[in-house]
């Protein structure tokens, strides 16, 4: 089912963005990859609504949710390349051609990157009930331990499961994943003390590092993240190469004609110096980022190569 929601036009009075020539009257739609109401769809709706409101269109949002995004991504991919279809692309534009298995598209051929649009760091927390109080320490305790410490994640497959798996190779810990169908019931198992560590994103687990309940060892961010300033990031800690974080995007259909590319890349950079934007991505947790398309396409390549490795070195299953 689709939800579909139109955005009040703007004007491009007070901008310096150049006027969107291109499909005069058509409006432009923005896929979101998941259903109405998560904070993908709110970030979603306030970038729709920013753009519509600079550039003088009319921006529809459409949750194409299943699939693990790829609904969304293949009605992007089969849409006409003329700029007026547009969708939030996430991590798994890199993640699923890491796994090397057939696709129905693929993402970085049959997309177009326009612009990034925000990170969510990844972070891992312990039930404050261990003893370990950094990050050492827990590799330490868990190389102590007669088995394998177990860590939950949202998924299989998914970036905070191959984060983890890195982790476990670059420090040479026993760690086992255990999956969940959410992030809410990994942490909530966690924060009861059913698993030892959970590993995902920086929000929900936030709040429970606030109230220290759970107790943050690792951040994969660059930079330290407003929400939880006491937990390092992996530079801090001598690790960088376990920075990480779950990424989001803005594409459109390959083909596209570059001067379209260039102006919506315009739009969505705009849109993201926007102090009431960036505010409103901050308290969902995001990282506003910004960039240009060849920066975005690099990362995505890049970034496949690197959890390909992973993959490959942990004999991690495809998601099904």
């Amino acid at each position: 089912m689709i939800a579909r929601r139109t955005l009040v036009t703007g004007s491009l009075a007070a901008l310096s963005l150049p006027s969107f020539a291109w499909a005069q009257g058509a409006p432009i739609r923005l896929v979101v990859p998941y259903g109405p109401g998560g904070s993908t769809d709110t970030a979603g709706r306030v970038l729709a609504e920013r753009m519509s409101q600079d550039t003088g269109r009319t921006i529809v949002v459409e949750n194409r949710p299943g699939g693990g995004t790829m609904v969304g991504m293949v009605n992007i991919a089969k849409s006409k390349p003329d700029g007026t279809s547009l969708m939030v692309l996430t991590t798994t534009a890199a993640l699923q051609p890491a796994f090397d298995v057939p696709m129905a598209i693929d993402p970085q051929k049959d997309l177009a990157p326009i612009a990034q649009l925000a990170d969510i760091p990844c972070v891992l927390a312990v039930n404050a009930s261990n003893p370990a109080k950094t990050f050492a320490e827990f590799i330490e305790w868990v190389k102590a331990q007669p088995g394998p410490t177990h860590y939950s994640t949202s998924s299989t497959g998914g970036l905070p499961h191959l984060w983890g798996e890195l982790i476990a190779t670059r420090t040479g810990g026993k760690l086992q994943h255990i999956p969940y169908k959410a992030a809410a019931e990994a942490l909530r198992d966690a924060v009861a003390g059913h698993v030892v560590a959970f590993v995902d994103v920086t929000t929900p687990v936030d709040a429970q590092i606030r109230a220290g309940t759970m107790r943050g060892l690792l951040c994969g961010a660059k930079a330290r993240v407003a929400n939880i300033p006491t937990v390092p990031i992996a530079s801090e800690l001598g690790v960088p190469e376990l920075e990480a974080a779950v990424y989001f995007g803005v594409a459109t259909t390959a083909g596209t004609p570059p001067e379209i590319i260039q102006q919506l890349n315009a739009a969505v950079n705009t849109a993201l110096k926007v102090e009431a934007v960036r505010e409103r991505l901050m308290s969902l947790g995001f990282i506003p980022t910004g960039g240009t398309p060849e920066a975005y396409a690099k990362r995505l390549a890049d970034e496949t190569v690197r959890w390909r490795k992973v993959i490959k070195d942990a004999n991690i299953p495809a998601p099904t």
